[in-house]
């Protein structure tokens, strides 16, 4: 039974953990969606796909970055705290994010330019490596057990939040303004606003409770001297299932909802501002409805319902991505929709199933390493290849191959996994080693 203490404690480590994650997403998708502009006005040149790929290698970089980040700032978190680390990140991230705003441009600063943009985003990058990682931590731990997967869900609601955000502002900044004024200093708006929801997040934070994990270990003297070490001497093995659950989550939310609008224009009947409702439609559904999902698992558990998910793909994906093709957009809607349930089922549950890997000791470093490390490798390659199959087999449903194959190859771990639905967090760090710890007491704060 939860109590009102637990329910309060809960409500406020959504409201104050998960305001970091609105900004790493608002920033996420801003990139993405001023990448036109920026790619021309920093990375110019007389082809403008090539600048558009010198910015993606710039945001490819970034990816790089976060899983160093994840590591640096895992061990604070595990060290002294996960409050600390989650302000550190925020700060951190939230400074190269609106100094982006007042950066010169390759027309006013020659080559001087790509390097600060390029700095920005790398410094952006290292933090948000420990954003998300260490936001999904403090739910995981501040949630009752018997709601871990509906609270530890809502992060990817506010992730969800932050790129609607950057798309809403984006498409007003582009409808009122004039190309010309948009590339003059539109774009800059974008940023600036992000340093401000950045300012705003950094105050809430601030007033956020540290876990009750972390401060049971300050209190018993079981704070970890080196969570690194640790993680990846002691804990190989539940960083490679962390790694694996986020990445194949990766593949899914790239191929379900971030190639969709390709495949729809450029491979099917379907008008291209029908296409973009239609991504944007089950956007939306996919913020709201995922803590839903995430649910579910509560009540029957985070194996069953991620094997269920898994078992949906495999069996639907290329039905789905056919039907897709078709030119009438009701059933092109129902084919994307019967795909988003399926990505709710899985993505929603599998942030708690992530952060209950791991003993407390370690669970910052371990999940971000893991977290990071996945989602860079499986996730961060999935447009890619998926892009690429489309164009070998000639078929825009060759990227539900891709998705079949990944799901039988992951299913027989699904089938494995240990069920952590429910558990206490003491339950939770049973059967785990444990960490070397500080002789020094630690300072909570």
């Amino acid at each position: 039974m939860t109590t009102t203490a637990e329910r309060l404690r809960a409500r406020k480590s959504i409201l104050y953990g998960s305001a970091g994650t609105i900004v790493e997403w608002y920033d996420y998708g801003l990139y993405l969606y001023l990448l036109k502009v920026t790619s021309e006005l920093f990375f110019p040149s007389d082809n403008p796909i090539l600048s558009a790929m010198a910015s993606l290698g710039v945001f490819a970089a970034g990816s790089v970055m976060r899983v160093v980040g994840g590591v640096f700032y895992g061990r604070i978190g595990d060290r002294f705290g996960r409050k600390k680390a989650l302000v550190m990140s925020i700060l951190f991230m939230s400074i190269p994010l609106g100094l982006t705003a007042f950066l010169p441009t390759y027309a006013m600063i020659g080559i001087w330019a790509p390097i600060l943009f390029t700095i920005m985003r790398l410094l952006q990058g290292f933090s948000a490596g420990g954003e998300y990682s260490g936001t999904i931590v403090q739910l995981v731990e501040q949630a009752p057990p018997n709601r871990r997967g509906f609270v530890a869900g809502t992060a990817v609601f506010t992730s969800g939040i932050g790129i609607l955000l950057a798309s809403l502002l984006v498409t007003i900044l582009t409808t009122w303004l004039s190309p010309e004024a948009m590339s003059s200093w539109g774009w800059r708006v974008g940023y600036l606003v992000g340093g401000v929801l950045g300012l705003f997040a950094l105050i809430m934070r601030r007033n956020m409770d540290e876990t009750v994990a972390f401060e049971a270990e300050v209190e018993t003297n079981e704070v970890p001297a080196h969570p690194f070490r640790f993680a990846i001497t002691k804990l190989p093995g539940a960083v490679t299932v962390a790694a694996i659950l986020a990445g194949y989550g990766g593949i899914l939310y790239y191929l379900v909802i971030g190639l969709l609008p390709t495949i729809l224009d450029s491979m099917t009947e379907v008008q291209s501002d029908v296409a973009l409702w239609v991504t944007t439609s089950m956007t939306i559904v996919y913020a709201f409805a995922t803590p839903f999902f995430a649910g579910v698992s509560d009540r029957y558990g985070r194996r069953r319902t991620l094997v269920w998910a898994t078992i949906g793909f495999i069996v639907l994906s290329v039905p789905m991505f056919l039907l897709m093709t078709h030119d009438g957009i009701i059933i092109v809607g129902m084919a994307g929709y019967v795909l988003l349930a399926l990505l709710m089922l899985y993505t929603g549950p599998v942030v708690a199933a992530v952060g209950e890997q791991f003993p407390s000791q370690a669970r910052y470093t371990a999940l971000a390493t893991g977290y990071n490390l996945g989602n860079a490798i499986l996730g961060g390659t999935a447009p890619l290849i998926g892009t690429a199959l489309i164009a070998w087999f000639d078929t825009p449903i060759a990227p539900s191959y891709y998705i079949v194959v990944v799901s039988i190859m992951v299913l027989p771990m699904l089938l494995r996994l240990r069920e952590t639905s429910g558990m206490s967090l003491t339950e939770l760090d049973e059967g785990h080693p444990r960490a070397e710890t500080e002789a020094l007491p630690v300072v909570k704060g």
